[in-house]
């Protein structure tokens, strides 16, 4: 091994995974709102190949490493990540390594030749009125729990899946059948309508949890991960009511056709989307 090879893997995997997240930060080349995402994702990498490759220096990775954290389930025996997230996750580490290559690191880039699938061309499209109710249905085929239907019921009110896990009980005001929404990295904070059936969902729920029901307390969300992970669940409760429902035999019913539903319901009522 030559002197130029011994200095680039000479730092830590940990050292060199903050050595990047240190320059990022000195040279503001993250926004206050994708610095943690990010900043969690190098560090659950660097976690992820250390403990199942024994990885210790970040010039060790290779694409079959990169792979297999792209592809990588959030929880054990979860779903497979969905495709905005793998390609988050590529994006992300795309960017380890470019600014890895620059502080002298590494010298190549091992997600260059990892092909995800593409995002499709065309716009989920709003459920229908009567698909929103079969998708309600199928949400409580369950009857002992809310997780589906919670989920549901705080979509419909607009709520999007990066929102959804930080909804709080402080945040509900049932009296006028509304529940204020945080925003997230793209949508902002607002107030958000919950329909009749939302807000029976969410009345149940109070009623099964009882005392648990503390105003800093989450409403659907009881987990500890981090945004991802976060997302992630809500994106799955969507989808498995969407799968139970049935619509999904249209590849233009996706999770986010009822964020477009919620959206056409609130133009409709207001003329404006906000």
């Amino acid at each position: 091994m030559d002197e130029h090879t011994q200095r680039l893997g000479r730092p830590a995997l940990t050292r060199a995974i903050g050595r990047v997240g240190a320059e990022l930060r000195r040279n503001v080349r993250l926004s206050a709102q994708s610095e943690p995402r990010v900043l969690s994702l190098f560090d659950r990498f660097g976690t992820f190949v250390s403990r199942a490759y024994g990885i210790t220096r970040l010039s060790d990775v290779s694409g079959e490493h990169v792979a297999a954290f792209v592809h990588s389930v959030s929880a054990a025996g979860g779903p497979p990540p969905a495709v905005a997230t793998m390609r988050l996750r590529r994006s992300t580490l795309r960017l380890l390594f470019r600014t890895a290559r620059e502080l002298g690191l590494v010298t190549g880039d091992p997600t260059l030749d990892l092909v995800l699938p593409a995002r499709t061309n065309e716009a989920a499209r709003p459920l229908t009125d009567e698909e929103v109710e079969d998708c309600r249905r199928a949400s409580l085929q369950d009857l002992s729990s809310t997780r589906l239907s919670v989920a549901w019921a705080l979509g419909e009110a607009t709520a999007r899946t990066a929102e959804i896990p930080h909804v709080t009980f402080a945040d509900l005001d049932l009296a006028r059948a509304r529940v204020w929404i945080h925003g997230s990295h793209n949508t902002k904070a607002r107030w958000g309508t919950l329909t009749d059936w939302g807000t029976a969902q969410l009345k149940r729920h109070l009623r099964a949890l009882g005392r648990n029901t503390e105003g800093a307390s989450r409403i659907a969300y009881v987990g500890s991960g981090n945004a991802e992970s976060r997302r992630s669940w809500s994106w799955h409760a969507w989808r498995e009511t969407l799968d139970r429902a049935g619509p999904t035999d249209d590849p233009n019913v996706r999770p986010a056709s009822l964020a477009a539903w919620a959206g056409r319901q609130v133009l409709g009522d207001t003329g404006r989307i906000a």
